[in-house]
Order: C-alpha cells, then sequence, then structure tokens
C-alpha cells in the first residue's frame, strides 16, 4: 500500500513522464468541459475503467491522468495477482494494470479479476483499463467471459473508451503519436441500472448524463487555473488540486 503521491511519483519517468489531464486537455484528447465533467465524478469516488481495442492509443495514460482527482485520504492500492483476495478492507483506491489475459503476469484475469470486482462491495474504488473499444465488447470480457456478477459490473461508474480521430485501425500497437487521441465514448452506471452512453464526440454530454453543475464549474475553474502552469506530473497536479479543494 502506498500513499497517493508516493504511487502517482512512481509512474512519472524523469525522462518520458506520463501525461497528466492538464497535458490531455492541451492536446486535444479531451476537452475542458468533459475534463471537468470527469474529474467531478472522479473526485466523489467514482470507479472507472478506461478501454480502446489496439494498445498504445492511450487508455493506461487516462487511466493514470485520473489518478489525480481520486478522493482525498485514500490510499492507492495496486492489485496483483494472487493478492487481490487479501487486499485490506480500509477503503482504498484498487488500481489493476490491466485487466487482461496477455502478458505481463501483472494483468488480472480468471479468479484474480472476479475477486478485484468483488472489491467494490466493499465500498472500495476501482480502477483499471482494458482492450474494448465499447461497452458490448467490455460487458462480454468482464461478465460473459469472467462471469463476474452484473451488479459488481454496474458499480464500475464510468467506462471511458479512447480511439484515434477518424477510429482506430484493427488491433495492432499504435506507434504514430502524430495521430490525434480522442475519448470517443464515454458510458455510465449509478450502480443500479445498466451503463447508458452520456457521451460521444458529435454531441458532446447527452442530456441525461448525471451533471452537478456547482461541482463541474469549481472543477473547471482548477483545470484552466492549471492549463499555463508548468507543474505537470501527475503528483504535482494532484498535490495542486487537493490543495485547491481544501482553500475552496
Amino acid at each position: 500500500m502506498a500513499t497517493d503521491l508516493e504511487y502517482l511519483q512512481k509512474l512519472d519517468n524523469p525522462e518520458d513522464r506520463t501525461r497528466s489531464l492538464i497535458d490531455l486537455i492541451d492536446v486535444q484528447t479531451v476537452d475542458l468541459e468533459l475534463a471537468a465533467f470527469l474529474v467531478s465524478h472522479v473526485w466523489r469516488g467514482a470507479s472507472y475503467i478506461t478501454g480502446s481495442g489496439p494498445g498504445g492509443i492511450g487508455k493506461t495514460t487516462t487511466m493514470h491522468a485520473l489518478l489525480s482527482f481520486v478522493g482525498a485520504d485514500l490510499p492507492f492500492v495496486t492489485a496483483l495477482p494472487g493478492e487481490v483476495s487479501s487486499i485490506e478492507a480500509t477503503k482504498s483506491c484498487v488500481i489493476s494494470n490491466e485487466l487482461s489475459d496477455h502478458p505481463p503476469p501483472t494483468y488480472l484475469w480468471g479468479d484474480d479479476l472476479r475477486a478485484f470486482f468483488a472489491l467494490g462491495d466493499a465500498g472500495h474504488t476501482l480502477v483499471s483499463n482494458v482492450h474494448a473499444d465499447d461497452l458490448k465488447e467490455i460487458h462480454h470480457q468482464i461478465v460473459a467471459t469472467n462471469q463476474v456478477p452484473e451488479a459488481q459490473f454496474r458499480a464500475i461508474n464510468l467506462l471511458v473508451f479512447i480511439c484515434l480521430e477518424g477510429g482506430n485501425p484493427p488491433q495492432r500497437r499504435i506507434k504514430d503519436t502524430t495521430t490525434r487521441r480522442i475519448i470517443n465514448k464515454i458510458y455510465y452506471s449509478d450502480g443500479n441500472e445498466d451503463h447508458r452512453l452520456i457521451y460521444e464526440p458529435q454531441k458532446g454530454l447527452l442530456d441525461h448524463a448525471p451533471r452537478d453543475e456547482n461541482r463541474e464549474q469549481n472543477c473547471r475553474a482548477f483545470l484552466a487555473e492549471m492549463i499555463p502552469s508548468k507543474e505537470r506530473r501527475l503528483a504535482e497536479v494532484r498535490r495542486r488540486f487537493l490543495q485547491w479543494h481544501n482553500r475552496d
């Protein structure tokens, strides 16, 4: 178990740091309005999974970028194979490197994946990413293949899908960094109902998206304040966000 800042500091390679949400706004993967919406939910404890079909699109980067805004005082715990069921009952942000039956050996599948989803019943915030392009595909992997109960799948509040602008090519790792990555679909569940599409690029956030105008406005103000800043590392953004929230 690590503190939130310790966990985020380890993700930042000094020579090739992980992009923060501020960076993703800069490169237009996400606009300010959508970023504020996502932050407002993650801050309030939303569990989320990011997805894309091919590797190299940005699902892991987006997953890590949103970690800067997880609720205060939650320790960050990495869910590793063979160790998931022993995670303590203290409410934490439990992070899986990926939900997959492929290597590397830190990924979760089968019994480990089921144990990961079961942690949501104990009140943990769950975070991961998966190779999937849409709701049907991720549902098949998690519920049909791994037999995760529907109620535990619905407890993942946000399913955020990333693609290359214009659509993903066939399954392969993408090395081209000149093509813009965009969030192209978001599905939401309150934990009781099935996931519903709440965002698509052409229409933006749909009318039935669960929104708190005041909370989003506050989050938008913070993000706008950070855009000119040189403090872009994940831990730096989190530290500033916690300070700003306490000030506010």
